[in-house]
C-alpha cells in the first residue's frame, strides 16, 4: 500500500522536500539525515543504469522503486518519475498498478511523446497536443487502487518546441486539474518572477518545484506558494564530483584524496546504514562460544 504521509502532509499544508535517491544507501542515508520523503528521478535512475531515462523502462523503473521503498521499510513516501507514463492508456494503466504494487506512494506523468526522445536531454521538448495528455493523466487515475496513491501532472509547455510559453504550461495545468490530480509539476521554469506567475494562475492546488544549482532554496519556494520539492540531479551531481575528487590526485600523485578521518567516518556511516550493530547483536547472542 502507498505510504498515506505524503497526502496527509499535503492536506495539511506541509512543505514535501524530496531527495533524489536512485539505491537503498543512497535512501537510507537520507532517511538517517532527516529527510521524509524521497524522490527517484528518471534521468538519474538513466545515469546509474549507464543509459538514459528514455531509454529506461518500466520493469526497470519498477524494480529501482521497489527497492529503494524496501529499503526504508516502506516508512517513507518515494514519489517516482514515470515518464511519459510508457505508452498509450492501457500502458498508462499498466505502469499506475505496477509501481502501487512496487510500494510508491507518487508518481509523476507529462506530456513529452512516447517513445521519449533523446533530444529532450537538450531541452528540446517535444509534447503531445493536450487531448492526449488529458487521456494519459485519466486513465492514470482510473487505475489507482489507493487514493493514497499520488498522481503528479507534470507538463513541459513552458519549452515545448512549437508553441512552447508559460500560458500553455498554464493552459496544460487547468487541463489535468479539469480531471483531478493531486499535484501540478511546470518543467522549464526559468526564474522567480515565473514561478510566482504560475502560482497566480494555478490557484487552489499543491504545485511542485525542481530545486538544485540556483538562488531558490526551499523557504523561497514555500514564500511563493510551492508545496513539493524535489532535487532530480543534486545526488549523482554531488556523487560524481566526490570520486573525481577523491580520484584525481591517483592519477598524479599515487595518494587518494581523502584523509584518514574522513574515511573512518564514511565507513561508520556506512555501517550504521546497513544496520550493523543489529547484525552484530545477533551474532553475539547466538555464536557465543562457538
Amino acid at each position: 500500500m502507498p505510504n498515506p504521509n505524503m497526502r496527509r502532509d499535503l492536506e495539511a499544508g506541509r512543505m514535501v522536500v524530496a531527495p533524489g535517491a536512485y539505491d537503498v544507501i543512497t535512501a537510507r542515508l537520507f532517511r538517517h539525515m532527516g529527510f521524509k520523503t524521497l524522490y527517484i528521478p528518471g534521468s538519474q535512475t538513466g545515469t546509474v543504469l549507464g543509459t538514459t531515462e528514455p531509454l529506461t523502462s518500466l520493469t526497470q523503473m519498477a524494480q529501482i522503486g521497489e527497492t529503494v521503498a524496501k529499503g526504508v521499510r516502506y516508512d517513507l513516501p518515494v514519489i517516482l518519475d514515470a515518464g511519459a507514463g510508457f505508452g498509450d492508456p492501457v500502458h498508462v494503466m499498466h505502469a499506475v498498478e505496477t509501481l502501487e504494487d512496487a510500494g510508491i506512494t507518487a508518481i509523476h506523468i507529462e506530456d513529452q511523446f512516447y517513445p521519449k526522445r533523446v533530444s529532450y536531454h537538450r531541452g528540446l521538448e517535444h509534447i503531445v497536443p493536450i487531448d492526449v495528455y488529458q487521456q494519459r493523466l485519466e486513465y492514470a487515475l482510473k487505475a489507482r487502487r489507493s487514493e493514497d496513491f499520488l498522481i503528479i501532472a507534470r507538463n513541459d509547455g513552458i519549452r515545448g518546441v512549437e508553441g512552447g510559453s508559460q500560458e500553455e504550461a498554464v493552459r496544460r495545468a487547468h487541463a489535468a486539474m479539469e480531471l483531478g490530480v493531486d499535484v501540478i509539476m511546470p518543467l522549464g521554469v526559468r526564474d522567480r518572477d515565473q514561478y510566482e506567475y504560475l502560482r497566480r494562475e494555478i490557484k487552489d492546488i499543491p504545485m511542485l518545484a525542481l530545486a538544485g544549482i540556483g538562488p531558490l532554496g526551499v523557504k523561497e519556494f514555500e514564500s511563493i506558494g510551492y508545496q513539493v520539492v524535489i532535487y532530480p540531479g543534486t545526488t549523482i551531481g554531488s556523487a560524481l564530483n566526490g570520486i573525481v575528487n577523491a580520484y584525481k590526485d591517483v592519477l598524479e600523485t599515487g595518494h587518494v584524496n581523502v584523509s584518514q578521518e574522513e574515511g573512518d567516518a564514511a565507513r561508520d556511516l556506512t555501517n550504521t546504514l546497513l544496520r550493523f550493530d543489529d547484525l552484530w547483536e545477533v551474532e553475539a547472542a547466538t555464536t557465543e562460544g562457538r
